[in-house]
């Protein structure tokens, strides 16, 4: 039969921790073989002794103090340390005492559970939460955390420092073009330059897909600031790595100073995203610092946003003028472009450059086209000899469903398709994406023409022209300027024009304003005019009479 002590030593061995049993002079009595294997010794060498070798001499002290207090007070304890093991390996473990009496004598019981793992994992996840995975670079929440503390801070240790919130520009299109891995080391390298960069002098985050952060501390001044910016734009200027192609990027980004004012972090950060807005509106590769004025300038716009919002829910503050396009050979209006106007009780009469800029930046442009094309259909569908030209901005382009969209309100509203024209800057074909570009020839296909607007502007109009199919193009109101005085511009039109014409498309010249301009074009070959000499911009009632007049004097004739 099986001794006790045999019993008591298989069970101890069969527990998956180290177990050991200590008499109340704290020395070794049993011990199982996970707690042999974690000793590094054999359970010979071990019984009898005191096992504080295994820890230094504080570690040692706190467990013979727990030890004594378990022996005294029949309490259980438990506490977390970390010990090196005989390989030299640190580990984390929770120690666990209780007291057992065997025949009136006092043991410690103790168990010694291996939590390395987890307080691995649990690290790593803290890690995580705090860093981002592509780059390594500390995240959103990082950039949150230090910034509370900064403002946390600035009551009993005001620290001078500078917030740059950095954005690269159309970086969706070095996805598209090269893909996503690529992309993916863009991202790191451009993380890997602003540390080095920055160096120990503050920290650079990742915050979002294109969006980077850092915080400049030891007290940095408006010069500091404002040198490493340019330091970062002259570091753009150097070509990124990838296979096969050495791609140009810019970037622009914002600068708050803060520190000694009473600030929060999310003011922070506001002010931050506001002088990031003002130095995308100035162009790429430029920085600015937040200001009050800029506030100032963003307060009116969140106004003027929230104006354009509610007069787009309902009728009355949004209207249409028309304008006149003419044949050139006989001058007769064939076609009206029609042009969004908004007189808004509060603001009054608002510039169309104003606001449609701003329907763009946030969207709205979607609901504002909408309603133009669905009061342009009403006002001129009875106009059966006008064809109508609608403006479509590129965000209306990358809609997925653009197409239908469009299509849906001509059914709505009774209009032929094949008397809209639909009239898109050169610089948004180019940037469309290939669904974008399939709509548009599903809805030449039923008939919708398509004009290219500012035709010569750009850099790629020839092979756009090769590339699309369009029935119509618009020489810019910027050559046709200065058509009769540089020598150039005349140049430029006479050979569009000519272009145009052996392409079989129509070439439409806008901006004229004077009898030298018309007789240039149209001896240079343009099909069609537009301008303030024939006509402004009218309502439909103008415009009603405006033909009128036409046909009487074509009756006339």
């Amino acid at each position: 039969m099986l001794t006790d002590i045999a019993i008591c030593q298989a069970v101890l061995d069969a527990l998956p921790e180290a177990t050991v049993l200590k008499d109340d002079e704290r020395k070794l009595v049993f011990l199982n073989q996970k707690a042999s294997e974690f000793y590094g010794r054999t359970r010979e060498e071990l019984i009898g002794q005191d096992v504080s070798f295994f820890t230094d001499p504080e570690q040692a002290a706190r467990q013979r103090e727990r030890d004594i207090e378990v022996l005294v007070t029949g309490e259980k304890t438990v506490n977390e340390e970390t010990l090196v093991d005989p390989s030299g390996k640190r580990r984390s473990v929770l120690v666990r005492k209780s007291r057992v009496t065997l025949e009136t004598r006092h043991f410690i019981l103790t168990s010694i559970m291996d939590i390395s793992l987890l307080r691995s994992s649990e690290a790593q996840i803290r890690y995580l939460a705090r860093h981002d995975v592509l780059t390594g670079l500390p995240n959103r929440t990082a950039l949150s955390e230090e910034l509370s503390q900064i403002a946390a801070q600035r009551m009993y240790r005001p620290e001078p420092c500078a917030l740059f919130l950095l954005n690269l520009n159309d970086f969706n299109y070095i996805n598209d073009t090269y893909g996503y891995q690529a992309g993916d080391a863009i991202l790191c390298e451009f993380g890997q330059r602003l540390r080095n960069e920055v160096g120990n002098n503050g920290t650079v985050s990742r915050i979002g897909g294109d969006e980077f952060s850092i915080i400049l501390r030891n007290s940095p001044t408006s010069e500091m600031a404002n040198n490493l910016a340019l330091e970062i734009l002259v570091m753009m200027r150097q070509p990124f790595t990838l296979t096969r192609a050495n791609p140009m990027i810019t970037i622009s980004f914002g600068i708050v100073m803060f520190g000694a004012e009473n600030i929060t972090a999310g003011e922070i950060m506001r002010r931050g995203n506001t002088a990031l807005l003002e130095a995308k509106q100035r162009g790429k590769n430029m920085f600015s610092f937040y200001s009050e004025l800029l506030d100032a300038s963003s307060v009116s716009k969140r106004i003027m946003v929230k104006a354009l919002a509610e007069s787009l829910a309902k009728d009355g503050d949004l209207s249409c003028v028309y304008q006149p396009i003419l044949r050139s050979r006989d001058e007769k209006v064939v076609c009206v472009e029609a042009l969004a106007r908004w007189n808004h009780g509060v603001l009054g009469q608002v510039s169309p450059v104003q606001f449609i800029a701003l329907a763009e930046e946030t969207g709205l442009v979607i609901q504002l086209g909408e309603i133009v094309l669905r009061q342009a259909c009403r006002d001129i569908k009875n106009f059966e000899q006008l064809n109508l030209a609608i403006n479509v901005s590129a965000v209306q382009l990358g809609e997925p469903d653009f197409g239908p969209r469009f299509l849906a309100v001509l059914e709505e509203e009774d209009f032929p398709p094949s008397r809209l024209e639909l009239e898109l800057t050169e610089t948004s074909v180019m940037n469309a994406n290939a669904n974008s570009l399939s709509q548009l020839a599903k809805l030449r296909k039923l008939g919708v023409k398509i004009s290219l607007d500012d035709f010569g502007t750009g850099y790629s109009s020839l092979s756009l022209l090769k590339d699309i199919s369009v029935d119509s193009v618009k020489i810019d109101r910027s050559f046709v300027q200065y058509v009769t005085e540089v020598n150039d511009t005349a140049a430029i039109v006479t050979a569009v024009s000519q272009l145009g014409n052996k392409m079989h498309l129509n070439v439409i010249a806008e901006g004229v304003e004077n009898q030298l301009q018309k007789s240039f074009l149209v001896s240079a070959g343009c099909s069609h005019l537009q301008g303030y000499l024939f006509s402004r911009p009218v309502t439909v009632e103008v415009l009603n009479s405006l033909l009128s007049n036409e046909m009487d004097m074509l009756a006339g004739t």
